[in-house]
């Protein structure tokens, strides 16, 4: 055990003295999580419009005519992908656990409102929207304000939708107190007008012509808000730095593990763990030791990272517990995929190349450069596989979105499938040698 510490310190001390590989692998990730922060401050995206899916969560607590259509319309939708929520704390759930990006609320009334639009009653429809998805936010105001208008044309060319909405708003208007008489007479009118041009029924009550609108009635309302969690009491994210800060703290686990990795290649490459097997130490001890130090880096860079966030951006941490659980299992991951790497790789320089390309992948699948939703759908499914996604949505949920070790079970669990994968299949395609 001794002999695999004191591998760890040596590898650890040939990385610091390295200071461009020191600065890259510890400094950089802070500037840019910083960045990141600055960038997002006081917002969590901007709008766009992608070739994928955005999948949502839909309640309907109306449950009339209107509303089914409404929801049919939002399925039949090419760019957004319905998952059904039976009460608005079920799809919020759904957008805490990253299964959804928003979640979108047909209120009580929206058929009664579909049905007395000329009475001067809105439709509403509110959406809440995951604080990390503020691009895909703008898509979905957009596809709802779309949808809802397409409903209200609909009660406006359909003659038996037509003569409904009109009986109601003649009721409702008959009924009401808040309009001034003068403007009562005008709209019944109109819906007189309207009655006689559809076929003529009955006739409304008679009254006299005078000026008057409709004084700011907006036909249509739709609503999207970031969704806020509770944690600990507390409303979360507290700030735009911690929606930022778990990217930057993944972009630091993968500049760890390209040092590592192209350490490891290059050790092997100039003859050092050739040699090194000559000690009184197996082939397994050495490389558990490469793998500690990277373990080690991968823990200090977390920690440097999230100092900084509780330090002077005023991040907190609602349940310590929990995120040292995260911290262990991303550390774990992420060495795995360090020695998947320097096993696959026979010279240092092509554990550069593979590296560089394996990071870039792995980050764009997993939402690190661009959001997924513009992304094909075959792509966003095929982020799972990235570990980016899973230490993502495992810091998320540490840091703001309220996660219990219940939350945990599946990210940690696949954290962890990770870790042991990319170890046994980069131990078992180590070469000790370049020459081998």
């Amino acid at each position: 055990m001794n002999a695999i510490v004191a591998l760890a310190l040596k590898d650890l001390k040939l990385l610091l003295r390295d200071r461009a590989n020191a600065f890259f692998t510890f400094v950089f990730p802070l500037a840019l999580a910083v960045f990141f922060g600055y960038v997002f401050s006081g917002m969590y995206g901007s709008g766009g419009e992608g070739v994928g899916q955005l999948p949502i969560a839909v309640v309907d607590l109306s449950g009339g005519p209107e509303s089914r259509a409404f929801l049919a319309d939002l399925q039949a939708d090419a760019a957004l992908e319905v998952t059904l929520a039976a009460t608005q704390a079920e799809g919020e759930a759904l957008v805490k656990k990253k299964k959804v990006g928003a979640c979108v609320v047909i209120p009580e009334g929206f058929d009664e409102a579909a049905g007395a639009l000329f009475a001067g009653k809105t439709l509403e429809v509110r959406a809440y929207v995951d604080p990390t998805r503020g691009a895909e936010g703008g898509l979905l105001t957009g596809k709802l304000n779309e949808l809802a208008f397409r409903r209200m044309q609909g009660a406006f060319t359909d003659p038996a939708a037509m003569r409904k909405s009109l009986d109601n708003s003649r009721a409702a208007l008959d009924q009401s107190d808040a309009i001034d008489p003068a403007q009562k007479a005008l709209l019944f009118d109109m819906f007189d007008s309207i009655t006689k041009a559809q076929g003529g029924l009955a006739a409304a009550p008679d009254g006299a012509n005078a000026q008057g609108g409709f004084n700011g009635w907006k036909p249509i309302q739709v609503t999207v808000e970031k969704l806020e969690f509770t944690t600990a009491g507390r409303a979360m994210p507290t700030s735009s730095y911690a929606v930022s800060f778990p990217q930057g703290v993944v972009w630091g686990l993968l500049g760890c593990v390209m040092a590592f990795a192209v350490s490891l290649a290059g050790e092997r490459a100039a003859g050092t763990l050739l040699r090194l097997t000559v000690a009184p130490i197996g082939k397994g001890a050495i490389l558990a030791g490469k793998a500690l130090a990277c373990f080690l880096a991968c823990l200090l860079v977390q920690c440097l990272l999230l100092l900084l966030a509780i330090g002077p951006f005023k991040v907190r941490v609602p349940d310590w517990g929990v995120m040292l659980l995260v911290v262990v299992l991303t550390s774990f991951a992420f060495t795995g995929l360090m020695m998947l790497l320097a096993g696959l790789a026979r010279t240092e320089g092509a554990a550069q190349g593979l590296g560089r390309a394996v990071v870039l992948i792995l980050a764009m699948i997993g939402g690190g450069t661009i959001p997924l939703f513009i992304l094909p759908a075959g792509v966003q499914t095929f982020s799972k596989v990235s570990p980016f996604t899973w230490a993502t949505i495992s810091l998320e949920g540490a840091l703001w979105r309220g996660y219990a070790w219940p939350d945990m079970i599946l990210p940690g669990a696949v954290l962890l499938a990770f870790g042991l994968v990319g170890f046994v299949v980069g131990v078992s395609a180590m070469r000790w040698s370049s020459s081998t």
